[in-house]
């Protein structure tokens, strides 16, 4: 599952970039060029913890796109209130990620994909629910996704090498992008992404 979660959300990145299909680094504050993506060597892992914009962006992409629209299933140990329902033990409880994810109570402007919201230290979310649950695209608690470290680093190192190697742009020149999702064994896009890649000289 956590190749296929990266293979999605490299996908996705591609297409949010600038909104229109093209990943072009914009100069320091860009989306994947941040903090110093060199031209003498290939960026490292080690150099990702430097890149903040890089990382609120991938962070976005989790929010606005998670890798499926459901939790794993829990189920309830004891009778509780959510929301004013009553949940009774026994039973099972699957969470809507969108749902959360979109929830206007929790964020600002929640349909705009904005990763500046967690550069500017307006919002925050951890993404591990250790310190609250505002988003959980791997899940929380005990039964996270055991590939949730494989599968965000991977996304990080492998969005930064792929914008400072090669020119991404939408296949054909000026089409749309669009963003419905379907689900398989995770959400992929209903319609494959097709992009034209130029190597960077």
């Amino acid at each position: 599952m956590g190749i296929s979660i990266t293979s999605n959300l490299k996908k996705e990145a591609y297409s949010l970039d600038d909104g229109k299909g093209s990943a072009k680094p914009r100069p320091e504050k860009g989306p994947l060029s941040t903090h110093s993506l060199t031209t003498d060597r290939a960026v490292e892992e080690k150099d990702v913890e430097k890149m903040v914009f890089l990382q609120a962006f991938v962070k976005e992409i989790l929010r606005k796109h998670p890798p499926t629209y459901f939790t794993l299933t829990h189920t309830v140990t004891e009778p509780t209130t959510v929301a004013g329902y009553d949940v009774p033990a026994g039973i099972n409880v699957e969470f809507y990620l969108p749902g959360i994810n979109e929830d206007p109570k929790i964020w600002s402007n929640p349909k705009k994909f904005d990763p500046d919201r967690f550069v500017s230290g307006k919002e925050d979310a951890d993404i591990t629910g250790v310190t609250g649950v505002k988003m959980m695209p791997f899940g929380v608690g005990r039964r996270i996704c055991p590939g949730l470290s494989m599968a965000t680093v991977h996304v990080h190192l492998i969005l930064a090498k792929m914008v400072q190697e090669f020119e991404w742009s939408a296949y054909p020149a000026g089409s749309e992008i669009d963003f419905a999702g379907k689900l398989e064994f995770t959400v992929v896009m209903m319609k494959p992404l097709r992009a034209m890649v130029k190597p960077r000289v």
